[in-house]
């Protein structure tokens, strides 16, 4: 046992691919120890790491490892190639391991001299042909992590070259693990929050607040402000948790200054970044068909940037055969011309909307069409034929017509032809 190691959630019970893979014939892994997270007192040599089994698991047949370190800049792999480079690694070991109390030790022959200034990678290769069977399939305990902390690729066909690996599956965990030679600073890491993250829109008005458990942390407090460094909502709240939720309702259309600090004992972390995030806007003016926006003027155009708070009202709307959600409302009044009416969304949306035109009165809807012929992102358009002095509803919603869904941003343009 080392005097000096720092210690990472090694409490964990749950399993996965890392750091190798015991239930394929090969793997390699590459990991992600954020500086924040590692919290190391200061510079210094890593002479080893332990890693954790599950009781019932066994390694015999997956034995043989090497094991690379390396300083990088990178929080997440971007994609199942995004690799660092072997050349960017430093090989520490290269040999047998075995499992002992349900821990593989990894002492190295010369330490690792790690900067205290970036991020770490641990990459791990498995070279054995044999497979372990285990309860769990895997052998290793890992924790809940940021996404994408994890890249790994595991497979029977051969030894994986790291200068050359093949195309991996990013994870959101990472191996419960033990770096030994360190220090840890007197104070514990700050958090590192899931959610929301720094700049998030749309935030919901009772938002369920995340973070990453910090190894060795008793609770958590929680700061929450209208301004930059405030705490007028919430003033250093202790919880246990490494989740939150806000008694009182937050105010729609507002920015709002989250910190997350942990405690362990009488040490709480300092120098904790702060995050903004804005909450969803007010429920749109034209949420229900009785609120419908009166298109008088043509071509008519209207942007409803607040659409992600529609409300489903009353529940689908169904007057026609494909029902919907109930989105937000148009209105216009026919003169016995062709009208369009299209609707398109910002580059890059996941809305898919639906598009249903009807004609009668809000309780007493009668179906004229239906336009669902896209995908997310894909713009709708209708063109109908009206009768003068009838009055046509447009619904503009998500295609569900069983889950009520959030609406987005999008366009909403209605021409005369």
């Amino acid at each position: 046992m080392f005097n000096a190691q720092i210690n990472l959630n090694i409490g964990s019970t749950n399993v996965g691919t890392a750091p190798i893979s015991s239930f394929f014939s090969y793997s390699y892994v590459q990991q992600l120890y954020p500086k924040q997270e590692i919290n190391a007192s200061a510079s210094g040599n890593i002479t080893g790491l332990v890693f954790y089994t599950d009781p019932s698991s066994t390694i015999g047949d997956s034995s043989d490892w090497t094991v690379y370190l390396g300083h990088t800049s990178k929080t997440a792999f971007t994609s199942g190639a995004d690799w660092i480079p072997v050349a960017q690694l430093t090989q520490v070991y290269a040999g047998s391991v075995t499992k002992n109390n349900n821990r593989v030790e990894i002492t190295f022959t010369t330490p690792f001299a790690y900067n205290n200034t970036d991020n770490l990678v641990v990459a791990a290769k498995e070279n054995s042909q044999s497979i372990d069977i285990n309860n769990f399939d895997e052998a290793f305990h890992v924790y809940p992590y940021t996404p994408n902390s994890t890249l790994y690729y595991k497979g029977d066909r051969a030894v994986v070259d790291p200068a050359t690996p093949p195309g991996g599956i990013r994870a959101d965990y990472k191996s419960s693990i033990t770096f030994s030679g360190l220090t840890a600073s007197a104070t514990p890491s700050c958090p590192l929050l899931l959610y929301p993250l720094n700049n998030t829109q749309f935030v919901s008005l009772s938002p369920n607040i995340k973070w990453v458990p910090v190894s060795g942390a008793d609770s958590y407090k929680i700061s929450l402000g209208t301004s930059p460094g405030s705490t007028d909502i919430i003033n250093q709240q202790t919880v246990t948790a490494t989740d939150f939720s806000p008694s009182a309702v937050l105010a729609p259309n507002t920015n709002y200054y989250l910190k997350v600090a942990a405690v362990s004992g009488t040490a709480q972390s300092s120098g904790c970044t702060e995050v903004v995030f804005k909450t969803i806007p007010p429920v749109p003016l034209n949420d229900a068909c009785s609120g419908a926006l009166v298109a008088s003027a043509f071509p008519y155009t209207y942007t409803q940037s607040d659409a992600i708070s529609a409300t489903n009202n009353t529940g689908f709307i169904n007057a026609c055969p494909d029902a919907m959600n109930d989105g937000t409302w148009f209105k216009f009044t026919g003169d016995g011309s062709q009208y369009t009416i299209k609707i398109t969304m910002l580059a890059g949306s996941a809305f898919d909307p639906q598009l249903d035109i009807y004609s009668g009165a809000c309780n007493n809807l009668a179906c004229v069409g239906t336009a669902d012929s896209g995908g997310a992102a894909t713009a709708e358009t209708m063109t109908i034929t009206t009768t003068a002095g009838t009055d046509y509803f447009v619904n503009v919603g998500s295609y569900e017509e069983t889950q009520d869904m959030p609406e987005d941003t999008f366009t909403i343009t209605i021409t005369k032809l």
